[in-house]
């Protein structure tokens, strides 16, 4: 009688279904999710930035007079917000919005009666960043194996080194958005990745260990790497966009991928 008992609790058991040594997955964007390629010193994205502001009453001589007032507003705002951090020089991350704003700010009469300055400021460098990208697409499968790892119970988690102003319209459009269960984005952090603090304020957000966390990601630097000073776990895909100087196989990851294989990665996941 005892007997059958434990083989029902074992059978019983065996029927249960596994949990996944990984509770949340952070992943990388670009390289990783999003296929992209941008351009930011071409013609085309400063002219479309220039027709911008013009819709909204704000005139520049030239494309070039407008290039030249952007860069020298971009080194003022990266000096006020250094001296404002504490973050260290090489991990503290810049928010270029405020740039945005300032191009309009000393027409903001005229802009608000189209549109609220910091509204206006979001569009322009929208209207930038989308005459800079030459092409952007998800990798084939990206959504799916996003899908999969949900419905085995894995948080789904974007660490990303980009602009927010950026990406947020890219997570929208890409669909990614929509089923991430959270975004962590460096410029609204103040500080990129590797920065071994990132990655321990990632873990507090997301109520998890170092130890039931893996990073994916296409910089061996930045995210592999920088995932293990936290304790972390990292899976390394080597893409088209990954460094030129990153090797094929990361002797610091779990496990390497050529581009970006979601078949290979929730292999490991789930079945390791």
């Amino acid at each position: 009688m005892v007997s059958m008992t434990k083989g029902r609790i074992m059978n019983d058991a065996a029927l249960m279904p596994r949990m996944p040594r990984y509770q949340v997955v952070f992943f990388d964007l670009y390289g990783t999710l999003i296929d992209i390629r941008t351009d930011e010193r071409s013609e085309t994205a400063w002219q479309a930035l220039y027709e911008k502001l013009r819709g909204f009453g704000v005139e520049y001589e030239s494309v070039e007079a407008l290039r030249g007032r952007f860069a020298r507003l971009e080194a003022g705002e990266m000096l006020r917000q250094a001296n404002r951090s504490t973050v260290r020089d090489d991990w503290r991350e810049f928010d270029i919005l405020p740039v945005y704003r300032s191009l309009l700010i000393d027409q903001a009469d005229e802009v608000e009666r189209i549109l609220p300055l910091p509204q206006a400021a979001t569009q322009a460098a929208w209207a930038f960043r989308q005459g800079s990208t030459g092409m952007i697409r998800l990798y084939q499968g990206a959504l799916d194996m996003i899908g999969r790892l949900r419905e085995a119970g894995v948080g789904v988690v974007l660490l990303s080194n980009a602009q927010s102003c950026y990406t947020r319209p890219e997570l929208e459009m890409t669909g990614l958005a929509d089923v991430l269960d959270d975004v962590i984005i460096s410029s609204e952090e103040g500080m990129r990745k590797p920065a071994r603090d990132l990655y321990m304020s990632a873990l507090d957000r997301e109520l998890v260990t170092a130890e039931r966390s893996l990073m994916v990601g296409n910089d061996e630097t930045n995210d592999i790497i920088g995932a293990a000073a936290a304790g972390i776990d990292g899976a390394y895909f080597r893409t088209e966009i990954s460094p030129t100087h990153d090797p094929v196989v990361s002797r610091h990851a779990v496990c390497s991928f050529t581009g970006a294989d979601y078949d290979g990665l929730l292999d490991y996941v789930l079945n390791t």
